[in-house]
Protein backbone atom coordinates (compact mmCIF):
# COMPACT_ATOMS: atom_id res chain seq x y z
CA UNK A 1 0.00 0.00 0.00
CA UNK A 2 1.57 3.27 -1.11
CA UNK A 3 1.00 6.74 0.24
CA UNK A 4 1.55 9.48 -2.29
CA UNK A 5 4.00 11.97 -0.85
CA UNK A 6 4.69 14.12 -3.89
CA UNK A 7 4.03 17.84 -3.95
CA UNK A 8 1.14 17.54 -6.38
CA UNK A 9 -0.67 15.37 -8.84
CA UNK A 10 1.28 14.31 -11.91
CA UNK A 11 -0.47 14.30 -15.26
CA UNK A 12 -1.71 10.85 -16.32
CA UNK A 13 0.88 10.34 -19.05
CA UNK A 14 3.82 11.10 -16.73
CA UNK A 15 2.42 9.11 -13.85
CA UNK A 16 1.59 6.15 -16.11
CA UNK A 17 5.16 6.11 -17.49
CA UNK A 18 6.69 6.14 -13.98
CA UNK A 19 4.23 3.54 -12.76
CA UNK A 20 4.95 1.14 -15.62
CA UNK A 21 8.68 1.30 -14.77
CA UNK A 22 8.04 0.81 -11.04
CA UNK A 23 5.70 -2.16 -11.55
CA UNK A 24 7.97 -3.71 -14.17
CA UNK A 25 10.90 -3.77 -11.73
CA UNK A 26 8.77 -4.98 -8.83
CA UNK A 27 7.21 -7.88 -10.77
CA UNK A 28 10.67 -9.47 -11.07
CA UNK A 29 11.00 -9.77 -7.27
CA UNK A 30 10.21 -12.61 -4.91
CA UNK A 31 7.98 -10.23 -2.93
CA UNK A 32 5.79 -9.72 -6.00
CA UNK A 33 5.26 -13.47 -6.35
CA UNK A 34 4.29 -13.76 -2.68
CA UNK A 35 1.77 -10.96 -3.08
CA UNK A 36 0.33 -12.44 -6.28
CA UNK A 37 -0.24 -15.78 -4.55
CA UNK A 38 -2.02 -14.01 -1.68
CA UNK A 39 -4.15 -12.05 -4.16
CA UNK A 40 -5.20 -15.29 -5.90
CA UNK A 41 -6.31 -16.76 -2.57
CA UNK A 42 -8.30 -13.65 -1.70
CA UNK A 43 -9.97 -13.64 -5.11
CA UNK A 44 -10.87 -17.33 -4.98
CA UNK A 45 -12.45 -16.80 -1.53
CA UNK A 46 -14.36 -13.71 -2.60
CA UNK A 47 -18.16 -14.23 -2.71
CA UNK A 48 -18.52 -12.25 -5.96
CA UNK A 49 -16.01 -14.50 -7.68
CA UNK A 50 -17.51 -17.65 -6.22
CA UNK A 51 -21.07 -16.94 -7.40
CA UNK A 52 -20.25 -15.53 -10.85
CA UNK A 53 -21.01 -18.00 -13.63
CA UNK A 54 -19.35 -15.83 -16.30
CA UNK A 55 -16.04 -14.02 -15.78
CA UNK A 56 -14.48 -11.43 -18.06
CA UNK A 57 -10.68 -11.29 -17.83
CA UNK A 58 -7.72 -10.30 -19.98
CA UNK A 59 -5.01 -12.67 -21.13
CA UNK A 60 -2.10 -11.20 -19.17
CA UNK A 61 1.11 -9.95 -20.70
CA UNK A 62 4.52 -9.27 -19.13
CA UNK A 63 4.53 -7.22 -15.92
CA UNK A 64 0.89 -7.98 -15.13
CA UNK A 65 -0.51 -10.33 -12.52
CA UNK A 66 -0.71 -13.63 -14.44
CA UNK A 67 -4.34 -14.37 -15.26
CA UNK A 68 -3.95 -17.99 -16.39
CA UNK A 69 -4.22 -19.40 -12.83
CA UNK A 70 -7.48 -17.46 -12.49
CA UNK A 71 -8.75 -18.71 -15.84
CA UNK A 72 -7.89 -22.30 -14.87
CA UNK A 73 -9.74 -21.89 -11.55
CA UNK A 74 -12.76 -20.60 -13.48
CA UNK A 75 -12.73 -23.61 -15.78
CA UNK A 76 -12.31 -26.02 -12.85
CA UNK A 77 -15.32 -24.37 -11.16
CA UNK A 78 -17.50 -24.64 -14.26
CA UNK A 79 -17.48 -20.89 -14.97
CA UNK A 80 -17.52 -19.54 -18.51
CA UNK A 81 -14.52 -17.33 -19.31
CA UNK A 82 -14.75 -14.34 -21.62
CA UNK A 83 -11.85 -12.22 -22.86
CA UNK A 84 -11.95 -8.79 -24.50
CA UNK A 85 -11.97 -8.35 -28.25
CA UNK A 86 -11.09 -4.74 -29.07
CA UNK A 87 -11.91 -2.65 -32.12
CA UNK A 88 -10.36 0.40 -33.82
CA UNK A 89 -13.13 2.70 -32.53
CA UNK A 90 -11.99 1.92 -28.94
CA UNK A 91 -15.00 -0.27 -28.27
CA UNK A 92 -14.81 -3.89 -27.18
CA UNK A 93 -16.87 -6.98 -26.57
CA UNK A 94 -16.23 -10.05 -24.44
CA UNK A 95 -15.78 -13.29 -26.39
CA UNK A 96 -15.91 -16.81 -24.98
CA UNK A 97 -12.50 -18.31 -24.27
CA UNK A 98 -11.68 -21.97 -23.76
CA UNK A 99 -8.67 -24.23 -24.29
CA UNK A 100 -9.44 -24.50 -28.03
CA UNK A 101 -9.82 -20.79 -28.78
CA UNK A 102 -7.52 -19.60 -31.54
CA UNK A 103 -5.81 -16.33 -30.60
CA UNK A 104 -4.29 -13.43 -32.52
CA UNK A 105 -2.36 -10.40 -31.24
CA UNK A 106 -4.25 -7.10 -31.13
CA UNK A 107 -2.66 -3.80 -32.19
CA UNK A 108 -1.74 -3.38 -28.49
CA UNK A 109 0.01 -6.76 -28.43
CA UNK A 110 -2.65 -8.45 -26.30
CA UNK A 111 -3.90 -11.89 -27.31
CA UNK A 112 -7.55 -11.91 -28.45
CA UNK A 113 -9.87 -14.54 -29.94
CA UNK A 114 -9.55 -14.74 -33.72
CA UNK A 115 -13.14 -15.87 -34.30
CA UNK A 116 -15.25 -14.13 -31.70
CA UNK A 117 -18.67 -13.51 -33.28
CA UNK A 118 -20.23 -16.88 -32.38
CA UNK A 119 -20.20 -16.49 -28.60
CA UNK A 120 -20.04 -13.05 -26.97
CA UNK A 121 -21.45 -11.80 -23.69
CA UNK A 122 -21.91 -8.14 -22.82
CA UNK A 123 -21.36 -7.93 -19.95
CA UNK A 124 -20.10 -11.00 -18.08
CA UNK A 125 -21.39 -11.23 -14.48
CA UNK A 126 -17.95 -10.28 -13.15
CA UNK A 127 -15.11 -8.48 -14.89
CA UNK A 128 -11.58 -8.57 -13.48
CA UNK A 129 -10.42 -5.18 -14.68
CA UNK A 130 -6.75 -4.63 -15.54
CA UNK A 131 -4.79 -1.49 -14.72
CA UNK A 132 -1.42 -0.17 -13.64
CA UNK A 133 -2.53 1.74 -10.54
CA UNK A 134 -5.49 1.74 -8.17
CA UNK A 135 -6.40 3.92 -5.23
CA UNK A 136 -8.34 3.26 -2.07
CA UNK A 137 -9.72 6.80 -2.39
CA UNK A 138 -12.79 6.33 -4.58
CA UNK A 139 -11.62 2.95 -5.95
CA UNK A 140 -10.01 4.83 -8.82
CA UNK A 141 -8.20 2.96 -11.55
CA UNK A 142 -5.48 4.05 -13.96
CA UNK A 143 -5.53 1.96 -17.11
CA UNK A 144 -3.15 1.79 -20.01
CA UNK A 145 -4.45 4.94 -21.71
CA UNK A 146 -6.82 3.76 -24.43
CA UNK A 147 -10.06 4.02 -22.44
CA UNK A 148 -11.52 0.68 -23.55
CA UNK A 149 -12.73 -0.32 -20.09
CA UNK A 150 -14.06 3.13 -19.18
CA UNK A 151 -16.17 3.20 -22.35
CA UNK A 152 -17.28 -0.41 -21.96
CA UNK A 153 -18.32 -0.12 -18.31
CA UNK A 154 -20.22 3.10 -19.02
CA UNK A 155 -22.37 1.13 -21.49
CA UNK A 156 -22.38 -2.26 -19.71
CA UNK A 157 -22.39 -1.82 -15.92
CA UNK A 158 -21.49 -5.03 -14.09
CA UNK A 159 -19.57 -6.14 -10.98
CA UNK A 160 -15.87 -5.25 -11.26
CA UNK A 161 -12.85 -6.36 -9.27
CA UNK A 162 -9.27 -5.14 -9.72
CA UNK A 163 -6.18 -7.02 -8.55
CA UNK A 164 -3.22 -4.96 -7.36
CA UNK A 165 0.20 -5.79 -6.00
CA UNK A 166 1.48 -3.33 -3.37
CA UNK A 167 3.29 -1.15 -5.96
CA UNK A 168 -0.02 -0.67 -7.78
CA UNK A 169 -2.07 0.29 -4.73
CA UNK A 170 -2.30 3.82 -3.35
CA UNK A 171 -4.26 5.29 -0.45
CA UNK A 172 -4.72 8.69 -2.15
CA UNK A 173 -5.07 9.07 -5.91
CA UNK A 174 -1.80 10.54 -7.27
CA UNK A 175 -3.11 11.04 -10.83
CA UNK A 176 -5.92 13.26 -12.13
CA UNK A 177 -9.35 11.61 -12.26
CA UNK A 178 -11.77 12.68 -14.97
CA UNK A 179 -15.55 12.39 -15.29
CA UNK A 180 -15.30 9.55 -17.82
CA UNK A 181 -12.95 7.48 -15.60
CA UNK A 182 -14.94 4.56 -14.19
CA UNK A 183 -14.09 3.41 -10.65
CA UNK A 184 -14.00 -0.30 -9.87
CA UNK A 185 -16.34 -1.89 -7.32
CA UNK A 186 -13.60 -3.64 -5.38
CA UNK A 187 -9.79 -3.78 -5.23
CA UNK A 188 -8.08 -6.92 -3.97
CA UNK A 189 -4.55 -6.19 -2.77
CA UNK A 190 -2.17 -6.97 0.06
CA UNK A 191 -0.27 -4.74 2.42
CA UNK A 192 3.44 -4.91 1.71
CA UNK A 193 5.33 -6.98 4.25
CA UNK A 194 8.21 -5.05 5.78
Amino acid sequence: MFFFTGGGVLDKVSFRKEQIETVSKFMKTEQAQKEINQIYLQLFDDPSFQVAQSVGITLSVDNEIPTFPIINRCWESGKKVYVPKTFSDYSMTFARYDANTELVASTLGVKEPKDYQADTLDPPELIIVPGIAFSEEGNHRLGFGSGYYDRYLAQHPTKTIALAVSRQYFVKTPWPVYTLDRPVDQIISVAEEN
